[in-house]
This record gives structure tokens, sequence and C-alpha cells, in this order.
């Protein structure tokens, strides 16, 4: 049962959750980089560290979009965002893939 003061908290809570994760791959993206550019010469292994940048801003984008939709009336049908969630989900795997190959080098 949901109470009056609880309107607008699903998206709000949507939109804090898909900022955590941006903040997470955005938090890979700055370590991957510090990691190379602490070497003498940066090399491909940066590669892994512009594709989660990307993700995490991909990630962000969605995230914002995703939170004025549910703000909005009526709500989406289906209301899970289940192809965001799993390609971001692929994204992370193929990123670890590439970065595990890049830094094996």
């Amino acid at each position: 049962m949901t109470s009056p003061s609880d309107a607008g908290l699903q998206a709000e809570r949507t939109g804090l959750a898909w900022s955590r994760t941006s903040l997470a791959v955005a938090a890979n993206a700055v370590l991957l980089a510090v990691r190379e550019i602490a070497h003498a010469t940066p090399s491909l292994a940066l590669v892994p560290a512009g594709m989660a940048l990307l993700v995490s801003l991909a990630t962000a984008a969605y995230g914002v979009h995703r939170t004025r939709v549910l703000r909005h009336a009526p709500l989406p049908r289906p209301l899970a965002a289940r192809g965001a969630v799993l390609l971001l989900g692929w994204s992370v795997v193929v990123l670890a893939v590439v970065a595990g190959a890049v830094l094996a080098i």
C-alpha cells in the first residue's frame, strides 16, 4: 500500500540508482586512466578508460531520461527497463574483458 507522500519516490530511487551506477563506472575509468598515466608512456591501455567513460556518460544520460519518464503519467508499459539494463550489463562485461586483455599485455 502506498501513501500520498510516496508519490514520485519511484522516479527518485530510479534516478539515484542510475547515478550510482554511472559514478561507479566513472570511478573505474579514472582508476584505469591514472594507472596508465602514471607510467612514462601512456599506451593502448587507455582504451578501457575511454570505454568506461563512454559507458558512464551513456548510463548517466539514460538515468536522466528514465527518471523523467517515470515522473510523468501515464507510466510506460512495460515498466521495467529491461533493454537498457541488459545493454548496460553487456557493456560492463565487454569493458571488463577489454580491460583485462589490454592490461595483461
